[in-house]
């Protein structure tokens, strides 16, 4: 996996993919309009994110005792928020309900357009957020997935960490086991900052992952593991929290997005 910097190239790409994007999905077309991304004068006034396209897992039991499920994706007060500035806040109580194979409370926007890794592309998912809260021990949230989906759905893929300020990458390399590639995109992001993040499935086998803080970015790009070339995949994004040993009712992870896009 090869790690470069790209201050200037890469992050204008970015702006761009948040500033409009065409989101295509049951056979509609939305127009999504939004600035994304903190320049040098800091961050803009951005626009509504869309939510077309998502289902919600919220950190609540649903009737068979697993985290419910919110599909198509709408603000549930107090789990998804709407803010005066458009963007979405997401929180999830360390405590909370998890899913059937997860040990760790979400609130979490699914996308209801699965893809082929490696194979179908390029698809790419691309958020303006700032992280808020972490829980308190671990203090690691994972705020952008690729997800399996179909038979491989108790499945993750990538995974894209906040953790005390580090925005770090994690490719699983098999479907079972721990074997994994694991990189340090950026650190030293404080609580409460806005920066952007991207993962682009390019569809030939390889996978580019970057992060913008500040005017700096920093961009890794991978292959897609034999494990996971071939399978249906999804993207995920929102607050997945990771406690491992829950503080009380407040603790947990909360991010508020400004722009979300796929």
């Amino acid at each position: 996996m090869a790690v470069s910097a790209d201050h200037r190239g890469t992050h204008r790409r970015m702006l761009a993919v948040a500033a409009v994007v065409l989101v295509v999905g049951g056979g509609l077309v939305w127009l999504v309009l939004g600035t994304g991304g903190s320049g040098p004068g800091g961050p803009s006034a951005p626009g509504p994110v869309a939510l077309q396209g998502w289902k919600l897992t919220l950190p609540v039991e649903g009737d068979d005792g697993d985290a419910e499920s919110v599909d198509p994706a709408a603000p549930t007060d107090p789990w998804l928020t709407t803010g005066p500035d458009g963007g979405l806040t997401f929180w999830a109580p360390a405590s909370g309900a998890t899913t059937k194979n997860s040990d760790h409370p979400r609130t979490e926007l699914i996308s209801t357009q699965d893809f082929t890794a490696g194979e179908d592309g390029p698809h790419t998912l691309a958020a303006s957020l700032a992280v808020t809260q972490v829980p308190s021990d671990t203090k690691d949230i994972i705020i952008g997935q690729i997800h399996g989906s179909d038979d491989i759905k108790s499945v993750p893929y990538v995974m894209l960490h906040y953790r005390d300020g580090e925005i770090r990458a994690i490719v699983k390399q098999k479907q079972k086991g721990d074997e994994k590639e694991a990189f340090t995109l950026l650190t030293g992001v404080p609580l409460d900052e806005r920066f952007d993040i991207s993962i682009t499935d390019a569809g030939d086998g390889s996978m580019t992952i970057s992060a913008t803080h500040a005017g700096s970015t920093q961009q890794a790009t991978a292959q897609v593991p034999e494990a996971f070339r071939g399978e249906p995949v999804r993207f995920q994004v929102g607050a997945y929290q990771q406690a491992d040993n829950p503080q009380g009712d407040d603790d947990g992870g909360r991010v508020t997005f400004y722009d979300i896009s796929q």
